[in-house]
């Protein structure tokens, strides 16, 4: 007979359990935690790996990681070679870009970018036929395999260029490129056509700029003004316009000869990020300031040494005709400003006197002693002028004028004139002691602005005169060009 069974059987033993059947809370979180530590492990022996890879490398690198710098130099050189064979890899011999040779290469240190940072500037021979946009096209494809780019592109012209200058020149025009990653270049690239000789300076090669050389010489600055310009060719003229300083020709609206003239204006010595007068950018300073805002830091400059700056510099501005007393007796012309005249009517009077001139940087007045006397008038004028990005040289041809005050009131750029030096227009002598007065002035306050006109006597004075005065120190420049020494020296002193 089989045994009974027991009604009471021992409970098996098993792990604990909430109400849910789930494993208990302690439990469940350890696991949670091993799993959490193993998905961690297996990330960063991913990031480890990914940071040893050339994108990883240049993606830290524009993250701000710094220590990546010259792991990411390497692998872009290693892509650039792909595209360009001739260039030259690893180190320059020189790592100072003051001191590098003229026609070499060199490393221009960059400590911001990372220890011992430098980005390699260098040249490279292209052979081919292959336009500058095509080339530069497959170096921004190389790069993408080490997770660089190109980060600014520019076509330079030869250092020689002629009259053609401005069209593409696919034979004798270099390009610049600068590559890396966002914000940190690794190098400066100037290439140039294989057979062509260029000589490249990096950040100036040691040489100062034209604007470098007039801001640091020193002694009295005097700018001549001569009004007038466009009734009429002549002698004087011719005289005037052959005197080897730089002048700032005041030309009438509307006359025979005025766009004449106008058409002698030159290139004028001005500091990179001004223009004359304070006007908008230059297409070449907007081009600096977009490169410098990519992070792209380096000067590049064609040619063996620093240019002479042109002595027969020449500025061009309008010379307004203004009401003055006595009116209308007394005429200033066609296109004259007249006192009580609204903002509407003076806008369309100065577009009008600009049409038939190229762009210029300001104004004086052309008699306007009833004019500029008056406040409300001069307010309106200024208020266009500070619009319009124009400069205002009061001509003082009443000791009443409130022109001046008036445009520094609305933030214009302002100038006084210290005296005429031909307003006895027949006296040589007369001339020559006004002429001094001006000079004596500029010793006095370092700067002096006086006007003249194209009479026979007063080219002769100045024909016989200037050559002293330069010999005992006196700068000669333009208005635009005084405007910029006083903001060079104002900054100076802060």
């Amino acid at each position: 007979m089989p045994p009974l069974l027991s009604t009471s059987r021992k409970k098996r033993t098993r792990p604990s359990r909430g109400r849910t059947g789930r494993p208990s809370g302690r439990s469940w979180l350890w696991r949670w935690l091993l799993g959490v530590a193993l998905v961690l492990v297996v990330a960063g022996i991913g990031m480890l790996k990914w940071a040893e890879t050339r994108r990883g490398q240049a993606a830290l690198l524009t993250l701000g990681s710094t220590k990546m710098y010259s792991e990411v130099q390497a692998a872009v050189e290693q892509a650039l070679v792909t595209v360009l064979p001739e260039l030259p890899r690893g180190p320059a011999t020189r790592q100072d870009a003051a001191g590098c040779d003229l026609t070499g290469d060199c490393d221009r240190p960059a400590p911001e970018l990372g220890p011992g940072a430098a980005i390699r500037c260098r040249k490279v021979a292209v052979g081919g036929e292959m336009t500058w946009w095509a080339l530069q096209q497959q170096v921004a494809e190389a790069l993408e395999q080490a997770g660089a780019r190109v980060l600014w592109g520019r076509r330079l012209y030869p250092e020689r260029p002629g009259p053609d200058q401005l069209t593409p020149n696919e034979k004798k025009d270099l390009l610049r490129l600068d590559v890396g990653v966002p914000g940190r270049p690794t190098h400066t690239l100037v290439l140039y056509r294989a057979g062509s000789h260029p000589t490249i300076r990096w950040d100036g090669g040691g040489a100062l700029s034209g604007w470098e050389t007039l801001a640091s010489e020193s002694g009295p600055v005097v700018a001549l003004v001569i009004d007038d310009w466009g009734n009429n060719t002549s002698e004087p003229t011719a005289r005037i316009l052959g005197l080897d300083i730089p002048l700032t020709m005041s030309i009438l609206p509307g006359r025979s000869f005025s766009r004449h003239f106008a058409l002698m204006g030159t290139a004028l010595v001005l500091p990179p990020t001004a223009t004359a007068g304070g006007k908008a950018a230059t297409a070449g300073d907007e081009a600096r300031a977009l490169r410098l805002a990519a992070g792209c830091p380096v000067e590049v400059s064609l040619g063996r040494k620093r240019k002479a700056i042109p002595v027969r510099r020449r500025e061009i501005i309008l010379h307004l005709p203004m009401e003055p007393q006595g009116y209308p007796d007394k005429d200033p012309g066609p296109g004259a400003l007249m006192v009580g005249m609204g903002e509407q009517q003076i806008s369309d009077l100065l577009d009008a006197d600009l049409r038939g001139l190229p762009a210029v940087a300001g104004l004086n007045n052309h008699m306007g002693s009833a004019a500029t006397s008056d406040e409300a008038t001069m307010a309106i004028l200024m208020k266009i002028l500070k619009r319009r990005g124009l400069y205002f040289l009061d001509s003082l041809t009443t000791s009443r004028s409130v022109a001046y005050r008036e445009a520094r009131k609305a933030g214009v750029r302002a100038l006084r004139n210290r005296t005429f030096l031909d307003y006895d227009l027949e006296s040589p002598v007369s001339i020559r002691a006004n002429l001094q007065v001006l000079v004596d002035s500029a010793r006095k306050n370092g700067f002096a602005v006086g006007i003249g006109h194209p009479h026979p006597v007063t080219a002769q004075v100045l024909a016989e005169e200037i050559p002293r005065l330069k010999r005992e120190g006196v700068r000669f420049v333009t208005l635009s060009e005084l405007l910029a020494l006083q903001d060079a020296a104002q900054e100076g002193g802060r």
